[in-house]
């Protein structure tokens, strides 16, 4: 039989509980940043079908008024901006992440 098993000692376990730690504490701000860059990706994406769809409605339907707008959608909200007179026009969709970072998305239509 085995004689003498006492297991780990109390000094073993406190370090690897503070690799561990420091390993965790390391690899924070990188999980961090993949958030906000994911989160930022995400916004943009957003933004490129809603001018997508805001082109395409400023191309084929006749009726579609050319003005700066607001969009929500959920939680998020986008500002629709034209720049431009009628033959040819720019379509930019700006919006803002909630930790201040700032975006924007254009594109041109010519009816």
């Amino acid at each position: 039989m085995l004689r003498n098993c006492n297991g780990f000692s109390i000094l073993e376990v406190i370090g690897a509980l503070s690799i561990f730690l420091v390993a965790i504490m390391l690899m924070l701000p990188i999980l961090i940043k993949t958030y906000e860059e994911r989160s930022i990706l995400d916004y943009k994406k957003e933004a490129l079908v809603l001018l997508h769809n805001e082109k395409e409605s400023y191309l084929y339907d006749h009726g579609y008024e050319a003005i700066t707008k607001e969009i929500v959608n959920g939680r998020r909200t986008y500002l629709l901006t034209f720049d431009g007179e009628a033959p040819l026009i720019k379509l930019c969709v700006h919006w803002e992440v909630p930790w201040n970072k700032k975006g924007k998305v254009c594109g041109y239509a010519k009816k």
